[in-house]
């Protein structure tokens, strides 16, 4: 039968139906499934994945309680401590804590939701961050943003009773949950920003400003990041030297929101996206007067700060607005519901459930992603060349170095004695090295430029790690030199000093091996050496320190076309002079190069002044008629000296794609 309408008239929508998975307690057994099924997988990537240098750094950090650190409080370093102790320096002991810890987050995130939405709602939001992957993806490494989420869910949770109740236990747990957030991380503080906020936007949040027991919460918080403000104080504040001076570089690029943007978009899935912006909307707006909207507003107001100041960072950090999620998620399932609720045939309802079920596919797709990304780069050397351009982050097994430590340590007692000390060049790589298995030797770093940049060398020389520290126990004794090589040393004036003081410092410079990890985009050279006691003036030329076959460009690893009309370049020194640069693929000359530059854009650095044809010593070269296959390639260079003989370097690896 046809239904009619009187003019201006149209058809009401369903309303509620029948609720999805029926009554609560099947609800309930839904979550704890996904739960159960999450968690098995993401122990299978805790077990598989490569070690991420942060896991080092926390586990080895923790071996020097302090009261804090050059780049992060105290709380996580020290929380790894009991677990080395225990289990010593392994990796997985401490990604099993870390996933305990995440597994506490969908609990925490329905105590949070409870006193503000329908109980049924309040299960839907833990469920539902099983199913949003910036909520549901912790737990796999050892990493803060777990427990960050955790204690973010349990102080709003413990303030919204604390509203209600004006019971004391809720503040001092607030307080509490605050104060624990601070001691793990600095990004704990945009939480606390945002309930200042609330305070100061809304009229029940205003009145907060006249009731002692919130001022005392706030004075429990703030002793979380006492230590760190101690720390900084007597350490030349290098946290806020690496936070706030030099690792934002302020370029206001329209494409770095953008990029921001997508990338936050294409992680909670475009379903699940949009469902969040409406639920802040109903939350900041539709609920102004209501204490939920004090996590629409904390939630709101922490992504907005990381969209508002994406331009300064052009390498965009994933996980910083993920905390974001963490309040609005309470917001998402009325919004989903009413969605569907609004819907006015039964064919549009079946729609629009169809849409919101993109959303946990979308989620899945995203898990196998990541899955799948983490077993590439645990068997990249296994993988077909044509996956290898997916690992495109530096996170290889750096467990592989070990034999070859092993073996230069051995050179260098048979060159200089049975006491050999071992200097990496900076605490990044060090940590690489230390963790997991960290051997019973010390590691010494000899202050690269990163370690400048990030005042991690504030730490190792607290620790008595070094250059400093190095030269006082090891001068006069041999020593083996890991040095990661930088891909433009040449065209890096802060990399290129850094080397040449390093030159100054040592006798007997040798190389003794360059290992590539694979898929090829980095390489760490080991050296042997003797330390000088004093540094002389001026370094022994040329030194082995400094290459005298470069290429700067291809880069490590890069996937080229084979057609290319690209002008690649590099620079080729001898003491002698060098007459002619030979291209070689594979071992065989493909290409000449056009040697004897000196262009105004670069010029050849003064530290390859040895050189009789300095500073012409540059060359360009193009490999669009080298008739490369499909496939890994060698790339090196041939040199040939003035008196006709050659000498080859410089190797790295470059793909061709098909």
């Amino acid at each position: 039968m046809t239904q009619l309408y009187e003019i201006g008239q149209g058809p009401e929508a369903l309303g509620p139906q029948k609720p999805l998975f029926g009554d609560d307690r099947t609800l309930l057994r839904v979550g704890l499934i996904i739960g159960a099924v999450l968690f098995v997988w993401k122990l299978y990537i805790a077990m598989t994945a490569n070690v991420i240098w942060e896991e080092g750094h926390f586990a080895v950090s923790g071996l020097y309680p302090e009261l804090g650190y050059p780049d992060i409080p105290a709380g996580f370093p020290l929380l790894s401590r009991p677990v080395t102790l225990v289990f010593g320096m392994e990796v997985l002991p401490l990604r099993v804590l870390s996933l305990l810890i995440a597994t506490a987050i969908p609990f925490a995130i329905w105590f949070m939701a409870k006193p503000v939405v329908p109980a049924r709602q309040a299960m839907w939001a833990a469920i539902l961050s099983l199913l949003i992957p910036p909520l549901s993806m912790s737990g796999t490494i050892f990493y803060p943003e777990g427990l960050l989420q955790l204690l973010l869910a349990l102080m709003l949770g413990c303030l919204l009773r604390a509203f209600k109740t004006d019971e004391w236990k809720w503040w001092l747990l607030t307080g509490l949950c605050g104060a624990l957030g601070l001691f793990v991380h600095f990004r704990f503080l945009f939480p606390g920003a945002g309930i200042v906020l609330f305070a100061l936007l809304t009229t029940a949040g205003r009145q907060l400003w006249t009731r002692p027991k919130f001022w005392a919460t706030g004075a429990v918080a703030a002793l979380g990041l006492l230590p760190s403000l101690l720390y900084n104080v007597f350490n030349d504040w290098p946290a806020i030297a690496f936070h706030v001076t030099n690792r934002p570089v302020w370029r206001p690029e329209l494409k770095l929101m953008t990029a921001f943007l997508n990338q936050q978009v294409g992680l909670v899935t475009p379903v699940f996206f949009v469902g969040l912006i409406f639920a802040a909307k109903t939350m900041c707006w539709d609920h102004w007067r209501k204490p939920l909207a004090l996590l629409g507003i904390v939630g709101v107001f922490i992504f907005a700060f990381y969209f508002v100041q994406s331009p300064a960072n052009a390498q965009i950090m994933p996980h910083w607005p993920f905390l974001a999620y963490v309040p609005l998620v309470v917001g998402l399932p009325g919004v989903l519901i009413s969605f569907v609720d609004q819907a006015k045939t039964m064919g549009a309802r079946r729609l629009r459930q169809g849409v919101l079920a993109l959303g946990p596919v979308l989620a899945l797709g995203v898990g196998i992603g990541i899955t799948v990304y983490e077993y590439a780069w645990a068997h990249t050397e296994k993988l077909p060349w044509q996956w290898k351009q997916i690992n495109f982050m530096r996170n290889e097994d750096w467990t592989v170095l070990h034999p070859t430590l092993i073996e230069a340590e051995a050179v260098a007692r048979q060159q200089f004695g049975p006491e050999v000390a071992v200097a990496v060049s900076g605490h990044v790589p060090a940590v690489r090295l230390e963790f997991p298995n960290r051997p019973s030797r010390t590691f010494y770093t000899l202050g690269e430029p990163y370690d400048g940049f990030s005042r991690f060398g504030t730490a190792r020389q607290t620790w008595g790690l070094g250059q400093r520290d190095l030269i006082k126990a090891k001068a006069g004794k041999g020593v083996v030199l890991v040095l990661p090589d930088p891909s433009y040393l040449y065209h890096q004036p802060e990399e290129l000093s850094f080397r040449r003081d390093l030159c100054q410092r040592f006798d007997d410079l040798m190389l003794y091996k360059r290992i590539e990890l694979p898929p090829g985009r980095n390489v760490v050279a080991f050296y042997t050496g003797r330390l000088r006691k004093d540094a002389v003036t001026s370094p022994p030329a040329p030194c082995a320190l400094l290459p005298e076959l470069y290429i700067a460009q291809p880069p490590r690893g890069q996937f080229l076309e084979a057609n290319a009309q690209t002008n690649y370049f590099g620079i080729a020194a001898d003491v002698q002079g060098v007459t002619r640069v030979d291209i070689l693929i594979d071992g065989k000359p493909v290409t000449q190069g056009h040697y004897g530059l000196d262009p105004e854009g670069f010029k050849t650095p003064d530290a390859l002044r040895y050189d009789p044809n300095w500073p012409k010593l540059q060359f360009d070269f193009k490999l669009d008629k080298a008739g490369l296959k499909p496939g890994a390639h060698t790339l090196s260079l041939r040199a040939t000296r003035t008196d006709g003989s050659t000498i080859e370097g410089a190797e790295k690896t470059l793909y061709i794609r098909e």
